[in-house]
């Protein structure tokens, strides 16, 4: 029962560590040449945010950019490659192997949700949660990053955004 709530704590640790870590990369990384790396300041921050603008063309308008809305397929194993040593750390703190295992897995889950939540609000369906009062705020705190990128940097759980203070509630008036 113990080591349960250990693993659950380590989950629980992964994903708010998510939401950092997706703000510190969306931040530093996917908004501006970081190190002489453009790859991903390139493919989001030009052209995510060029062709996926607040307003009208929020949602994909051509099947063409449908590969404009996720990140590349490699991305994702990337991303927890970059990560395996936070997860090192995690086991070496709760003392086991799966507690860096719980860690990880749940860094990898809220990519996954990541990954999927942006193509939904990208590309809105008939989708039983769309309808959610909570997937409407997520996706709206998510619009008003298209319309000031330095702001509402997550997309899944926007407790880095209020904490590091660039949430956006609403639009400023113009």
């Amino acid at each position: 029962m113990v080591f349960a709530l250990v693993l659950a704590a380590a989950a629980v640790a992964g994903i708010i560590y998510a939401s950092f870590f997706e703000w510190t990369l969306h931040r530093f990384v996917m908004h501006r040449p970081f190190l002489g790396m453009t790859y991903p300041y390139r493919t989001h921050g030009i052209t995510h945010h060029g062709v996926f603008g607040p307003g009208k063309t929020y949602h994909l308008l051509s099947t063409d950019n449908k590969d404009l809305v996720t990140m590349a397929w490699w991305n994702g194993p990337v991303l927890v490659l970059l990560n395996i040593p936070a997860g090192l750390l995690a086991w070496w703190v709760g003392g086991s192997l799966w507690v860096g295992v719980a860690f990880l897995s749940a860094l990898a889950s809220y990519y996954v949700v990541y990954e999927y939540f942006h193509w939904c609000m990208h590309v809105p369906g008939p989708r039983w949660f769309q309808g959610t009062r909570i997937f409407k705020w997520i996706n709206q705190h998510h619009r008003l990053h298209h319309l000031e990128a330095g702001r509402n940097l997550n997309v899944v759980l926007p407790l880095a955004d209020f904490l590091l203070r660039t949430r956006l509630a609403r639009a400023p008036i113009s």
